[in-house]
């Protein structure tokens, strides 16, 4: 069993109080302000990060970090059996004839079921009752799935960069609901390689890890600072949702 402690939301990438700490370290650092002094002004500086093919059909509630996994065992171990049923009583119909069909004892029942429930069914397979005996941490990954990724399992993150500063973040599940002038594209895997420090934002644009929808020139012009977003969002404390 994992003896690692849960850590506030903000630290799961790539959660939107992830992209707010993101741009609190953006705005802290010294030498991206040198390096983007300019940037956007007389034309439109901001950015989308599109964060392709998150693994929700593949990756279940037991995938995510092993300290989550814990918690859950231990929150689903407190409740009684009579709690529990009635709890069960307002599940899905689905999920609570797949906990009657298993063996062992209910508070076990329970929670294989809810271990095994991939990512992509969390919002259909769980409920306001069983959601209340989560972990708050776990609750909340949850509400950032329902609300911020898009149903092609994508997340937009938008940066308004600004003349040396970031001056809001958001999260956007259509990329009508901004204009922009950037867009930087990828997917998970290579992001957390990202964000992990693992590689180099040029490199890997030249490489064809990441596209670019934008003015190529201006990204040249200022490429230190590009370099210098990477390397920040490297230095934010983080753990991986997967």
């Amino acid at each position: 069993m994992s003896t690692q402690r849960l850590r506030p939301i903000e630290q799961y990438f790539p959660t939107k109080p992830w992209l707010e700490a993101y741009r609190d370290a953006i705005n802290e650092n010294d030498e991206y302000g040198e390096h983007s002094a300019g940037w956007g002004v007389d034309f439109d500086g901001s950015f989308i990060f599109q964060i392709e093919d998150i693994p929700l059909e593949s990756n279940a509630i037991a995938d995510l970090p092993p300290e989550i996994v814990d918690a859950v065992e231990d929150e689903l171990s407190e409740p009684s059996e009579s709690e529990l049923e009635e709890m069960l009583e307002e599940a899905p119909a689905e999920v609570r004839e797949h906990i009657e069909s298993r063996s062992g004892p209910l508070e076990e029942r329970v929670t294989e079921e809810v271990l095994e429930t991939t990512m992509a069914e969390v919002p259909d397979r769980t409920w306001p009752e069983l959601r209340a005996e989560l972990p708050d941490l776990l609750a909340e990954l949850i509400t950032q799935l329902e609300e911020n990724i898009a149903d092609d399992g994508t997340v937009y993150s938008y940066l308004d960069l600004y003349d040396g500063e970031c001056r809001a973040v958001d999260t956007i599940t259509d990329l009508d609901e901004r204009e922009y002038g950037f867009r930087l594209v990828g997917d998970y895997e290579q992001w957390t390689r990202l964000v992990r420090g693992e590689g180099g934002v040029i490199d890997m644009l030249m490489s064809g890890d990441f596209e670019i929808d934008g003015d190529m020139q201006k990204i040249l012009q200022y490429s230190d600072a590009a370099v210098d977003l990477a390397e920040i969002s490297a230095d934010v404390d983080s753990r991986f949702i997967f």
